[in-house]
């Protein structure tokens, strides 16, 4: 597999001369080499490397850092949750013993291609074929909810990001327009995935609705696909907006009951007696003062006594499968924390909106990638996460530990909500080693089936 990436590196320079593309890559041959020949980083990013194959001008990028290694590097940085430019480019320095008596990467030189906007088209285009791999690899999570026909399963949330050291804020108090908790990063999940898919930037300080119709005008927008299911937060409340997206797409939401909204009518729905439906107390078909359409009120209480309205305009699942949807919304919140615990993503890399843009989207795709070799390498052979699945099952069972998830979903839906900090640590400690299934069975199976 890290032949494919190989190849996909050298094809950077094929439209340079010969000695402009020796003299201004040597410094990053050597370096780049022994961290993507035959090793575990090569074989992540070998997907990675088929999805750039399938993208018109990565060459023309540049002729001193490829499209190649720059995402190598970047998802190299996220791996290792590097807060600093600085620190890895010492890092690659002591990669190779035969070039430490000069940086193979100067530090301008990432931080233009970080900035670089044809970059960020690059990466935006690498992203669907990307996708498509991770959509025929990687299981169905919600294989077993046939009621959902197959359809597209959203979650979408908004973070923020501390604004890189160079980027001078003037927020609205101060006559400006930057947003005073920092840089806004609105990510989209897909559920059936288990992976983040998309992201849209904005330094500003707007609304989240605001944010979601700027991202909406896209026409690869995924709020754009047909039929799918959306899991949002109470901030993405915008009645107009659902409606059309219903109208046009046959698209719907769920969401958490919002005090200010007016409920101008109600009528109760029939609740059949499943076990899907266990803890729902009531279900109505009710009519708001903003919107044109029929919209749905759910009340649920869960195994641990608490109240929850649900608002969804979606009236063919049952209102127990709405309300066990909307809690996968929860894998999006483990996503943001693996982002900025464990990932470099709690600050901002650079002070443009493309560098921005670039370092999350590189975060995405880091998601994928640990998630498409760990289902490769192990999954394919029947070893899942197995410790997270006994906690699981140990807080199912639980009568002071519990877990609010509803006991009909646990033989339906076996899967974690996020990757362990044991299995990223392997990548982070082990990028470099040598790819095969011996290392795998040796120093990433045993992460998985216990913990340390």
């Amino acid at each position: 597999m890290t032949k494919v990436w190989q190849n996909t590196r050298n094809f950077g320079c094929i439209n340079n001369s010969l000695l402009e593309c020796l003299v201004d890559t040597e410094r990053l041959t050597a370096v780049m080499d022994s961290l993507m020949n035959q090793t575990v980083l090569g074989e992540l990013l070998a997907p990675m490397a088929r999805a750039l194959a399938q993208v018109r001008g990565t060459d023309a990028v540049s002729r001193v850092l490829s499209m190649a290694d720059f995402i190598g590097l970047g998802v190299l940085r996220h791996l290792q949750g590097m807060r600093t430019l600085r620190e890895q480019v010492q890092s690659l320095l002591h990669c190779e013993p035969g070039t430490a008596q000069r940086v193979p990467l100067a530090r301008s030189t990432w931080s233009d291609a970080l900035s670089s906007r044809r970059r960020r088209t690059v990466l935006e285009a690498a992203m669907p074929p990307l996708l498509t791999e991770a959509r025929a690899a990687l299981p169905d999570r919600l294989a077993q909810f046939p009621a959902l026909q197959g359809r597209p399963v959203y979650a979408m949330d908004g973070t923020y990001q501390s604004e890189s050291a160079h980027y001078g804020r003037c927020t609205p108090r101060q006559g400006g327009t930057d947003n005073p908790k920092g840089h806004a990063l609105l990510s989209f999940y897909d559920v059936r995935l288990g992976c983040p898919t998309d992201v849209h930037v904005d330094t500003r300080s707007r609304h989240e609705i605001t944010l979601l119709r700027d991202y909406d005008q896209s026409a690869q927008a995924m709020t754009r696909d047909k039929g799918a299911l959306w899991l949002v937060d109470r901030a993405f409340i915008d009645a107009t907006f659902w409606d059309d997206r219903k109208k046009s797409l046959g698209v719907t939401m769920i969401t958490r009951m919002k005090s200010s909204l007016c409920v101008e009518s109600t009528e109760p729905l029939k609740i059949e007696d499943v076990p899907a439906n266990d803890g729902v107390l009531n279900d109505l078909r009710i009519t708001l003062l903003s919107s044109r359409q029929h919209w749905r009120l759910i009340t649920f209480r869960s195994r641990r006594g608490h109240l929850v309205e649900f608002l969804t305009n979606e009236f063919d699942l049952a209102p127990g499968v709405i309300a066990f949807l909307y809690s996968r919304r929860w894998e999006e919140e483990k996503c943001f924390d693996t982002w900025k615990n464990d990932f470099s993503l709690a600050k901002a890399w650079g002070a443009s909106v493309a560098a921005i843009e670039n370092q999350v989207r590189l975060a995405v795709v880091t998601s994928l990638l640990v998630a498409l070799l760990v289902h490769y390498r192990m999954g394919q052979h029947g070893i899942v996460d197995e410790k997270a699945l006994r906690k699981q099952d140990r807080r199912q069972t639980s009568a002071t530990d519990g877990t609010d998830r509803p006991d009909w979903t646990a033989p339906v839906f076996r899967y974690t909500s996020k990757v362990s900090r044991q299995v990223l640590r392997f990548f982070k400690h082990c990028f470099h080693k040598p790819a095969s299934q011996a290392l795998y069975e040796a120093q990433l199976r045993p992460l998985l089936l216990a913990y340390l």
